[in-house]
């Protein structure tokens, strides 16, 4: 049991993507939750996710833990089907009960999830922080090594541990970076071509889906590969995304919640020019498209 004084409460990291998901849920199931920022450690010095106090609340160090009178929920696939199940009756219903539907929310959830028990790129949900990496560089490396290295070396996640200060010393080598794009690129098609036979959003009704490509879509943006999703190839991919925009929950849930530490990263890496391999994704975009 978790203290706390409020039915939801979410532990969250104002641009982590799996963040942005959950909040998205939450207000399209218009929950009223209680928000406890979380500032991640491998964008700032002050950073309390691997704080004793948070990893009593989650062991692994990770954003975002919901806490539902007391109990603790991870992962945000997870998170959102819980309080769909919880309150169908608010809001909008992001599984709705129909088996083909719940089927088709499975393989597409299993996609976009940044999930443990996928090889980190081969999926849109780990191939998308995988681009996001030098924009968690640009943040490590406004910190001292010595900190970086004292910091990650709690972490309980090993991976991590390695990860965050080798990334504070090496760019990421392009033998891991370019397969991520080409992920991004097939998945992208398959949007397009799941677009053609739909109105609105990806599934018919808007889903939990829809909630995380509206996050996806934003980092890509961040990450300022955003003219790919505007691109004459995915013409309907395009008109979906201003379409997720244009949902309320978008500006309250992504926008309203831009951080500085992020922000200044991107500034720093891309100083408003397009990414340098933005021309690579369309290529393969290309590819895919072709191939069917």
């Amino acid at each position: 049991m978790i203290g706390h004084e409020s039915e939801f409460e979410l532990y969250h990291y104002h641009e982590s993507l799996c963040s942005q998901m959950v909040r998205v849920g939450l207000e399209e199931k218009q929950l009223d939750w209680t928000s406890h920022p979380i500032l991640l450690s491998e964008v700032a010095r002050d950073g309390d996710n691997l704080t004793p106090e948070y990893l009593r609340i989650n062991p692994k160090g990770q954003v975002p833990t919901l806490v539902h009178d007391g109990e603790p929920v991870y992962d945000s696939w997870e998170i959102i089907r819980y309080l769909d199940r919880l309150r169908p009756e608010s809001g909008v219903r992001l599984v709705p009960d129909d088996d083909d539907l719940e089927r088709e929310i499975g393989v597409w959830t299993h996609e976009a999830g940044l999930r443990d028990d996928v090889q980190f790129g081969a999926n849109l949900g780990t191939a998308i922080p995988l681009v996001s990496a030098p924009v968690i560089r640009a943040c490590l490396r406004k910190l001292p090594l010595w900190h970086v290295m004292w910091k990650f070396r709690m972490h309980p996640v090993p991976d991590r541990r390695r990860r965050f200060p080798l990334a504070r010393v090496i760019p990421i080598p392009n033998k891991l970076l370019l397969p991520a794009f080409v992920t991004i690129a097939r998945a992208l098609a398959n949007i397009e071509g799941a677009l053609s036979d739909r109105e609105d959003w990806l599934l018919g009704p808007f889903t939990m889906v829809d909630v995380m490509l509206m996050a996806h879509f934003h980092r890509l943006e961040d990450v300022a590969l955003g003219s790919v999703l505007d691109h004459e190839l995915l013409p309907k991919t395009a008109a979906y995304w201003r379409r997720l925009q244009a949902r309320p929950t978008y500006q309250k849930a992504i926008l309203d919640w831009h951080e500085p530490h992020w922000r200044s990263g991107i500034d720093t890496v891309f100083q408003g020019q397009p990414a340098p391999n933005v021309g690579f994704l369309e290529e393969q975009l290309r590819q895919a498209l072709q191939a069917g």
